[in-house]
């Protein structure tokens, strides 16, 4: 009991005080120096699983047949994402799946090389935990979402389709070698950022999606691993898919 009354009694004087103003801020600099030498012991700690990832990054999951680039208005590497992301949908999510995009912004590195490409190459080219989402989308819209990308200068990649910029414009506009549809249904490939975001275009949030929580990342590598397996390169064909 008395111990209760004693903190109400201490309560009670620090509640009668007046407030205290801050007038003044002090602080001490403490520096950090790097040290030359290496920690023998957290090096051997971690020794083994560096060397795990370093052979799961470095493992060859296909070979390519020439430089891939980032480029405008008709990017190489990104037409090779987007053709693994259309492949990937029709195998794992919808077999209908028509066209395909990849954002310019999202291609992470500007080159693909000649040769060996890695798991490791892969996660540089997507860091992100992107998912790949099936969206039906109508010609109309989809006409929109391609002259925004025609206003921008191209890049990104596509597949299933090919256009021609005109005047900030996406024109001759061909899909399964037919001519775009503003009034037919067309079953998109996209990510789920450029999806929920809108990406510029609202109306995208209210398009049916079909999210599996299948990651784009993944969707490369098991291309790349389904090239590998049928004897085949990356390989792009000669005729661009965006021009000017």
């Amino acid at each position: 009991m008395r111990q209760l009354f004693f903190l109400f009694f201490i309560a009670t004087v620090a509640s009668c005080q007046p407030p205290r103003q801050l007038n003044t801020i002090r602080y001490n600099g403490y520096s950090i120096q790097k040290s030359s030498g290496i920690d023998s012991s957290l090096y051997k700690m971690i020794g083994p699983y560096r060397e795990n990832v370093d052979r799961t990054m470095n493992e060859v999951l296909a070979d390519c047949e020439a430089d891939l680039l980032k480029e405008v208005p008709d990017s190489r590497l990104g037409n090779f994402l987007a053709d693994a992301y259309l492949w990937a949908a029709k195998e794992k999510l919808d077999k209908n799946a028509e066209i395909a995009f990849m954002n310019h912004g999202g291609v992470r590195i500007n080159r693909i090389g000649k040769g060996p490409v890695t798991r490791r190459t892969i996660f540089e080219v997507m860091p992100f935990d992107n998912l790949l989402v099936v969206a039906e989308i109508k010609g109309s819209l989809l006409q929109t979402y391609l002259d925004r990308i025609a206003a921008e200068g191209g890049g990104g990649g596509v597949a299933g389709l090919s256009l021609r910029i005109e005047n900030k414009k996406a024109v001759e506009v061909m899909i399964g070698g037919k001519p775009l549809d503003p009034e037919k249904t067309y079953t998109m490939v996209n990510s789920d950022y450029t999806l929920d975001s809108g990406s510029g275009i609202p109306a995208f949030k209210t398009l049916k999606q079909n999210k599996s929580g299948y990651l784009m990342r993944d969707a490369i590598i098991q291309y790349c691993q389904h090239l590998q397996s049928t004897g085949k390169k990356i390989s792009l064909e000669p005729q661009k898919r965006i021009t000017k």
